[in-house]
């Protein structure tokens, strides 16, 4: 029994010296993130229902499905997204009536994508349209 202890006790003591009795850390250090861009952030919009009630709106596809649950990726001020899983109510016209889990005013990403996850920075993606001149 003595022999193993001493074994393991040199085994430990030469590991620890041929990392130089340091704490190992990880080479480069945390870099900067990049923005994923998004073809679009929407924000939830608010409108008065025909019975007079207040209803929220969001696009149908910036839904998110995980089994029964649906959702969308809710942009903070800082750009980071969250998921927040929501209560879905009926489709209108390309659009979800949504009965909780979201505020007016709210920014999602407009368009869910499966590369997005939760904590990315997003960012809209700026389309340019090029101008084309005919030389006549």
């Amino acid at each position: 029994m003595k022999k193993i202890i001493l074994i393991l006790i040199t085994a430990f003591s030469a590991v620890l010296t041929s990392c130089g009795g340091k704490e190992v850390k990880s080479v480069g250090g945390t870099k900067p993130e990049t923005a994923v861009a998004v073809e679009q952030i929407a924000t939830v919009e608010k409108r008065t229902g025909s019975s007079g009630t207040v209803e929220l709106l969001v696009p149908l596809e910036s839904i998110l499905s995980r089994g029964p649950l649906s959702g969308v990726y809710v942009v903070g001020s800082d750009g980071r997204i969250a998921v927040r899983w929501i209560s879905r109510g009926h489709e209108d016209n390309g659009r979800l009536i949504v009965l909780g889990g979201l505020d007016a005013g709210e920014r999602i990403v407009g368009k869910y994508t499966t590369r997005l996850e939760e904590g990315m920075v997003v960012k809209e993606q700026v389309s340019e349209t090029k101008e084309v001149q005919s030389h006549e």
